[in-house]
């Protein structure tokens, strides 16, 4: 039996619709719209199929199109930041918690899964895949223009040609050139002159004993062992909450008013990993004394010096479900 047109073009389509999400995450910020902005792409694909004709450029032209979904997308919608990045740290971190801001305004954690079923990066590109998809380099992301965003990713992380990228957003190759430049000097200026090299170390895992540690201090209640092991630049955030603390002195504070009656068995704790490795933990604890725990939140933990450098904690429920982890523990 002969395979029909449109069956070889789902098949050819199938292998690339892992990389088209993580594109689609890097472009929005946002892991949970992913899958709604892929299935987007897929459809206006089948849609436009037959103006495909070229089978070797079917790569370039997907991009093509989920970039432009993305693109969108965007402008019905503020940029996602970390609100270390949008607001001053806290005043007072013995306060109470400053109320959420539910709006789709943050950026959100990808869950490592993602990445099995993401293509390699073309051997050209700037960025491998797991550094493309690093919070750090996420966040910067979402401080260049829509164009300059999906320019560079679509040069640097993507790998395609200088003529590839103008043709996908629609302009001069001059001008592709000309927001790449831009865009890399703002990626630059704020990581650093090391470019992905400047986080790397900051991405890398938890080392695994500091990690056991950590876990053990909050689900046998040891907050003097908790606080032991905040470096002296730790920084929290919690969104959707825009309240943020810096510095050690403050998280202490924080830590010791949140936790004041912190007991064994009270918290339990999920291993996972996001962004490209980063240690990740799923974070429960009982809506009412004495109920079941239930996932409160997704944070992403970074060391430096053998101690906990930030805590990104993620209290947004729409991104629990794309980690897969249980709801109750």
């Amino acid at each position: 039996m002969s395979t029909s047109p449109d069956t070889s073009f789902l098949a050819a389509v199938e292998p690339l619709r892992g990389a088209l999400r993580v594109h689609c995450y890097r472009m929005l910020g946002s892991s949970h719209d992913g899958d709604d902005v892929l299935q987007e792409t897929l459809l206006r694909a089948w849609r436009a199929r037959d103006a495909l004709r070229e089978p070797s450029m079917l790569r370039p032209w997907l991009y093509r199109i989920a970039t432009n979904v993305c693109l969108d997308e965007l402008k019905r919608r503020p940029p996602r930041v970390l609100s270390r990045d949008a607001y001053p740290s806290a005043a007072d971190p013995r306060g109470p918690i400053t109320p959420p801001i539910e709006e789709p305004v943050w950026l959100e954690p990808m869950p490592d899964t993602w990445l099995v079923s993401a293509e390699a990066m073309d051997p050209g590109a700037r960025y491998s895949l797991k550094e493309s998809v690093a919070l750090a380099f996420v966040a910067a992301l979402q401080c260049l223009s829509a164009p300059q965003r999906a320019t560079l990713l679509l040069r640097d992380v993507v790998g395609l040609s200088a003529e590839e990228t103008a043709e996908a957003l629609e302009t001069s190759v001059a001008a592709a050139n000309s927001a790449l430049f831009r865009a890399r000097t703002a990626i630059e200026d704020k990581l650093g002159a090391g470019g992905s090299t400047a986080f790397a170390d900051s991405a890398r895992p938890v080392d695994e004993a500091l990690l056991a540690r950590y876990i053990r201090a909050f689900e046998e209640g040891d907050l003097e062992d908790l606080v032991a092991m905040l470096h002296e630049d730790v920084r929290t955030t919690m969104p959707p909450s825009p309240m943020w603390f810096d510095g050690r002195a403050a998280n202490e504070a924080f830590f010791r008013t949140m936790f004041a009656n912190l007991t064994a068995g009270r918290i339990r704790i999920a291993r996972t990993s996001a962004n490209g490795g980063q240690t990740a933990i799923g974070f429960y604890r009982p809506d009412v004394e004495g109920g079941p725990r239930t996932l409160h939140a997704i944070q992403l933990v970074t060391a430096r010096d053998g101690l906990l450098a930030t805590f990104d904690h993620f209290m947004m429920r729409e991104v629990f479900p794309v980690f897969g982890l249980r709801g109750e523990m």
